[in-house]
């Protein structure tokens, strides 16, 4: 067990050689996430690329003829496939692959937190899709930092949920919580953990910026736009979750009404969500999303 009176030296070294032991992002994501951001990319140069990952072109044509779409032929071609699902949606099938390649998801009680952590990340991305519609600046950057913003989460639950005692618990803790624990313990969160392993694998600037900051509910203020986005999202995503426990009697009014606190005063410090009815209408519009987009959900998950 990693004692809290350990150094911090060792602690540092312990994670740092934690991130050290993931292989490079392999070059066909590396070339499509380039491309996705890029707004001249064609879904002509897209398929050049996708063309060299069988098992990615059998993801994408499995999404395009998903009930989503609601496709009245089968769709056979990747072109096709790709001009029909958009780019953002191969980006997301791509990056499900690396992290499942990345973590080799176990059996037991690290795959069933694993699973919760990705299931909150991929909602996340779509919240932060959400609001980035709500106030008319949307970006492909909204839906990548969501589904990256807990990346250091899986980073624990991979290398170091053994060794740490009181991560045991890790799944049960509120976001908070697990962040003390993280601190006392690997001398670091999982928001620096992720942006640690995000620059290994050579992420633009502003994404590893995304997953530092998406914490930061005292400094939104000054946070760049996109990290806004993000600290909401999260947040949102949260309190939709809470409110859904609470309604199933699984969890509890006061987590409910400590995250709409947050989630307010964030909002107004931001000037994105300025009072209760921009709440209410970002929740209704995000909970209709998350319909929407329920089968690219499930092709997605670990």
């Amino acid at each position: 067990m990693l004692q809290k009176s350990d150094s911090g030296l060792a602690a540092q070294q312990k994670t740092a050689s934690g991130i050290d032991g993931f292989a490079p992002l392999p070059g066909v994501a590396m070339k499509i996430l380039e491309m996705v951001a890029d707004p001249e990319t064609t879904s002509g140069d897209l398929e050049m690329v996708v063309r060299g990952d069988i098992s990615l072109v059998a993801s994408v044509l499995k999404l395009a003829n998903s009930a989503f779409y609601g496709v009245r032929r089968q769709v056979d071609s990747l072109h096709h496939a790709l001009l029909l699902i958009g780019k953002s949606e191969v980006q997301s099938l791509v990056l499900s692959k690396v992290m499942f390649q990345a973590f080799k998801v176990p059996n037991g009680f690290e795959k069933e937190l694993m699973v919760g952590v990705w299931r909150h990340s991929l909602e996340c991305a779509l919240a932060a899709e959400t609001i980035g519609k709500q106030i008319g600046e949307e970006s492909p950057v909204f839906f990548l930092g969501g589904m990256m913003h807990d990346i250091g989460k899986l980073v624990v639950i991979k290398n170091f949920i053994q060794d740490i005692e009181e991560l045991k618990h890790y799944g049960e803790l509120d976001e908070e919580q697990g962040l003390e624990v993280e601190h006392d313990t690997l001398g670091c969160g999982h928001d620096e953990l992720g942006a640690m392993l995000l620059h290994r694998w050579m992420f633009p600037e502003e994404i590893e910026e995304i997953l530092r900051e998406h914490h930061n509910y005292a400094g939104i203020a000054a946070c760049r736009k996109s990290c806004q986005v993000m600290i909401l999202a999260n947040l949102l995503c949260r309190y939709v979750a809470a409110m859904d426990l609470l309604e199933a009697k699984k969890g509890t009014e006061a987590s409910v009404i400590a995250l709409r606190g947050i989630l307010l005063r964030c909002g107004a410090a931001s000037e994105i969500i300025p009072g209760d009815g921009s709440l209410v209408q970002m929740e209704y519009a995000y909970r209709n999303y998350l319909k929407a987009k329920n089968d690219l959900l499930e092709m997605l998950m670990m």
